[in-house]
């Protein structure tokens, strides 16, 4: 049976995480879940659509390779705390040791760079966007060492601020980890 596009947007709106199924996740092409987060969309919406992204490459992690660049074009254009909590996560795990074979290239990586800063530099930004920024950057210490002293820096001055428990949490390990890199 072939959806409309508003047949798709109200069932995406109604879905749970528990009916995440196989069937669920062939309803929703992937593609066009992907351009509708690269256009302007109604705030649940674009939540709803971003974490129904998340949840699916979690359950089908050869997508990653697919659409790595849709993923990094999502999360360097978009502004939208929603969009990029699932976003900053999928970013974080392109850069895990499952995907290391995925390419990254300089000007990806660069903008990737600049976005996490900026996510960090933003006072308004939620606490999950916000470690998940801190680990992406952690991540690039060992290709380029400067991001490990900025870094460090930022994460310590955010720990002052707003000592939250998830903050401190990871804020923490990944103070460690980028001290040992």
């Amino acid at each position: 049976m072939v959806y409309t596009e508003e047949q798709l947007k109200e069932a995406l709106l109604n879905y749970s995480a528990s009916s995440l199924t196989e069937e669920a996740i062939d309803l929703f092409p992937v593609p066009t879940l992907l351009a509708w987060l690269q256009m302007p969309l109604e705030g649940r919406l674009s939540f709803r659509t971003a974490w129904y992204v998340e949840h699916i490459f979690m359950k089908r992690p050869a997508y990653f390779a697919q659409y790595s660049r849709e993923i990094i074009a999502i999360y360097v254009a978009n502004e939208n705390w929603s969009v990029l909590r699932s976003f900053s996560k999928l970013v974080m795990l392109l850069y895990s040791k499952s995907h290391q074979a995925i390419h990254i290239t300089e000007e990806q990586e660069e903008a990737i760079l600049e976005k996490s800063f900026w996510i960090i530099d933003h006072s308004d930004c939620p606490v999950a966007v916000l470690v998940n920024a801190m680990d992406i950057l952690a991540r690039l210490v060992p290709k380029q060492e400067w991001i490990a002293h900025e870094l460090r820096l930022r994460i310590e001055l955010a720990l002052e601020k707003e000592a939250t428990p998830a903050l401190k949490s990871r804020g923490s390990r990944i103070l460690k980890r980028i001290a040992n890199a």
